[in-house]
Protein backbone atom coordinates (compact mmCIF):
# COMPACT_ATOMS: atom_id res chain seq x y z
CA UNK A 1 0.00 0.00 0.00
CA UNK A 2 2.69 2.15 0.87
CA UNK A 3 4.84 2.02 -2.36
CA UNK A 4 1.16 2.67 -4.19
CA UNK A 5 1.17 6.10 -2.65
CA UNK A 6 4.54 6.67 -3.08
CA UNK A 7 4.40 6.03 -7.22
CA UNK A 8 1.03 8.28 -6.68
CA UNK A 9 3.01 11.01 -5.07
CA UNK A 10 5.69 10.66 -7.66
CA UNK A 11 3.57 10.82 -10.37
CA UNK A 12 1.77 14.07 -9.19
CA UNK A 13 5.03 16.12 -8.35
CA UNK A 14 6.42 14.75 -11.85
CA UNK A 15 3.07 16.12 -13.37
CA UNK A 16 3.20 19.34 -11.11
CA UNK A 17 6.71 19.73 -12.79
CA UNK A 18 5.61 19.26 -16.29
CA UNK A 19 2.89 21.85 -15.95
CA UNK A 20 4.73 24.49 -14.67
CA UNK A 21 7.77 24.31 -17.55
CA UNK A 22 4.96 24.40 -19.96
CA UNK A 23 3.40 27.45 -18.29
CA UNK A 24 7.10 29.20 -18.01
CA UNK A 25 7.33 28.42 -21.65
CA UNK A 26 4.05 29.81 -22.24
CA UNK A 27 4.62 32.96 -20.73
CA UNK A 28 8.20 33.65 -22.29
CA UNK A 29 6.23 33.68 -25.78
CA UNK A 30 2.16 34.68 -24.57
CA UNK A 31 1.38 38.17 -25.88
CA UNK A 32 1.43 40.99 -23.52
CA UNK A 33 -1.52 42.28 -21.13
CA UNK A 34 -3.88 45.18 -22.26
CA UNK A 35 -4.99 47.85 -20.01
CA UNK A 36 -7.93 49.37 -21.59
CA UNK A 37 -10.44 51.54 -20.87
CA UNK A 38 -13.87 51.59 -22.92
CA UNK A 39 -16.80 54.34 -23.92
CA UNK A 40 -19.57 51.79 -21.47
CA UNK A 41 -19.04 49.32 -18.74
CA UNK A 42 -18.56 46.35 -21.21
CA UNK A 43 -16.51 44.02 -17.89
CA UNK A 44 -19.18 41.44 -17.88
CA UNK A 45 -19.99 41.68 -21.93
CA UNK A 46 -18.78 38.92 -24.21
CA UNK A 47 -16.87 39.65 -27.44
CA UNK A 48 -15.49 39.08 -30.97
CA UNK A 49 -12.98 40.63 -33.03
CA UNK A 50 -13.77 42.38 -36.01
CA UNK A 51 -12.04 44.74 -38.78
CA UNK A 52 -13.29 46.35 -41.66
CA UNK A 53 -13.83 43.02 -43.74
CA UNK A 54 -16.37 41.84 -41.02
CA UNK A 55 -16.38 39.37 -37.93
CA UNK A 56 -13.23 37.32 -37.90
CA UNK A 57 -12.96 35.04 -34.89
CA UNK A 58 -14.55 34.61 -31.16
CA UNK A 59 -13.36 32.57 -28.64
CA UNK A 60 -15.37 29.61 -28.88
CA UNK A 61 -16.12 28.67 -25.10
CA UNK A 62 -17.80 25.63 -25.14
CA UNK A 63 -15.58 23.23 -26.39
CA UNK A 64 -15.59 20.03 -25.41
CA UNK A 65 -12.20 19.05 -26.81
CA UNK A 66 -10.32 21.54 -24.59
CA UNK A 67 -10.24 22.83 -21.45
CA UNK A 68 -11.95 26.35 -22.45
CA UNK A 69 -14.33 26.52 -19.63
CA UNK A 70 -11.21 27.65 -17.50
CA UNK A 71 -11.59 31.17 -18.29
CA UNK A 72 -15.16 30.95 -16.13
CA UNK A 73 -15.43 31.30 -12.68
CA UNK A 74 -18.88 31.15 -11.11
CA UNK A 75 -19.39 34.22 -9.06
CA UNK A 76 -22.73 33.77 -6.84
CA UNK A 77 -25.06 32.52 -9.56
CA UNK A 78 -23.92 33.92 -12.45
CA UNK A 79 -20.78 32.72 -14.72
CA UNK A 80 -17.86 35.51 -15.36
CA UNK A 81 -14.66 35.49 -17.65
CA UNK A 82 -12.17 35.21 -15.26
CA UNK A 83 -9.33 37.10 -17.54
CA UNK A 84 -10.60 40.50 -16.77
CA UNK A 85 -9.59 42.41 -13.71
CA UNK A 86 -11.71 45.86 -12.80
CA UNK A 87 -8.52 48.51 -12.17
CA UNK A 88 -8.55 51.90 -10.69
CA UNK A 89 -10.19 55.23 -12.49
CA UNK A 90 -12.62 52.75 -14.98
CA UNK A 91 -9.74 50.63 -16.51
CA UNK A 92 -9.82 46.88 -17.56
CA UNK A 93 -6.56 44.59 -17.20
CA UNK A 94 -7.49 41.72 -20.11
CA UNK A 95 -5.48 38.70 -20.82
CA UNK A 96 -7.06 37.71 -24.17
CA UNK A 97 -7.58 41.18 -26.11
CA UNK A 98 -6.97 42.24 -29.22
CA UNK A 99 -7.41 46.21 -31.12
CA UNK A 100 -9.81 44.82 -33.00
CA UNK A 101 -12.23 43.36 -30.20
CA UNK A 102 -16.16 44.43 -30.21
CA UNK A 103 -17.63 43.57 -27.68
CA UNK A 104 -21.44 42.23 -27.45
CA UNK A 105 -24.99 42.73 -25.85
CA UNK A 106 -24.79 39.35 -24.19
CA UNK A 107 -23.12 38.75 -20.94
CA UNK A 108 -19.91 36.10 -21.37
CA UNK A 109 -23.33 34.09 -19.10
CA UNK A 110 -25.31 34.08 -21.92
CA UNK A 111 -23.13 33.28 -24.70
CA UNK A 112 -21.84 30.44 -22.86
CA UNK A 113 -25.81 29.32 -22.29
CA UNK A 114 -26.02 29.74 -26.28
CA UNK A 115 -23.22 27.47 -27.07
CA UNK A 116 -23.86 25.26 -24.51
CA UNK A 117 -27.66 24.88 -25.47
CA UNK A 118 -26.81 24.27 -29.18
CA UNK A 119 -24.39 22.09 -28.82
CA UNK A 120 -22.09 23.40 -30.51
CA UNK A 121 -18.18 25.95 -30.12
CA UNK A 122 -19.81 27.66 -33.09
CA UNK A 123 -21.90 30.47 -33.18
CA UNK A 124 -23.39 31.92 -36.71
CA UNK A 125 -21.71 35.15 -37.64
CA UNK A 126 -25.47 36.89 -38.26
CA UNK A 127 -26.31 35.80 -35.18
CA UNK A 128 -22.80 37.68 -33.91
CA UNK A 129 -23.65 40.58 -35.75
CA UNK A 130 -27.26 41.49 -34.39
CA UNK A 131 -25.73 41.21 -30.78
CA UNK A 132 -22.73 43.85 -31.46
CA UNK A 133 -23.39 45.97 -28.71
CA UNK A 134 -20.12 48.76 -29.54
CA UNK A 135 -18.04 47.66 -32.47
CA UNK A 136 -15.74 50.83 -31.34
CA UNK A 137 -15.44 50.46 -28.07
CA UNK A 138 -11.73 52.26 -26.81
CA UNK A 139 -11.15 54.82 -25.32
CA UNK A 140 -7.44 54.21 -24.20
CA UNK A 141 -5.70 50.97 -25.05
CA UNK A 142 -2.27 49.62 -23.87
CA UNK A 143 -0.45 46.85 -23.98
CA UNK A 144 2.52 45.02 -22.25
CA UNK A 145 5.07 44.66 -25.42
CA UNK A 146 7.89 42.86 -23.05
CA UNK A 147 8.65 39.70 -24.31
CA UNK A 148 8.59 37.64 -21.57
CA UNK A 149 5.80 39.59 -20.59
CA UNK A 150 6.19 42.38 -17.87
CA UNK A 151 3.13 41.84 -16.21
CA UNK A 152 0.51 39.26 -15.25
CA UNK A 153 -3.16 39.36 -14.18
CA UNK A 154 -1.81 38.96 -10.67
CA UNK A 155 -0.10 42.23 -10.88
CA UNK A 156 -3.09 44.01 -10.96
CA UNK A 157 -2.45 45.82 -7.39
CA UNK A 158 1.29 47.31 -9.16
CA UNK A 159 -0.63 48.16 -12.43
CA UNK A 160 -3.36 50.31 -9.87
CA UNK A 161 -0.66 52.47 -8.42
CA UNK A 162 1.00 52.72 -12.13
CA UNK A 163 -2.12 54.43 -13.52
CA UNK A 164 -2.84 56.29 -9.85
CA UNK A 165 0.39 58.17 -10.81
CA UNK A 166 -0.25 58.61 -14.53
CA UNK A 167 2.47 56.42 -15.67
CA UNK A 168 0.27 53.90 -17.85
CA UNK A 169 3.07 55.10 -20.61
CA UNK A 170 5.96 54.72 -19.09
CA UNK A 171 4.92 50.36 -18.73
CA UNK A 172 2.68 50.06 -21.50
CA UNK A 173 3.13 50.62 -25.41
CA UNK A 174 -0.31 52.89 -25.83
CA UNK A 175 -2.00 51.23 -28.93
CA UNK A 176 -5.25 54.05 -28.99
Amino acid sequence: MKTILKILLLSGLMAIMAFSCVKTKYAATAPGLAVYKTRGDYFNNAFVFMNSSGIYGYMGYYNPNGNLISRFKIEGTDTVYALRIRLVDGYVLADEWSKDMVFLNWTMNQFLDYEINHHTGYIPIDTLKKHILDANPFIELYCDPNRPRKFELSDSAEINQIIKKGELGKYFKRIK
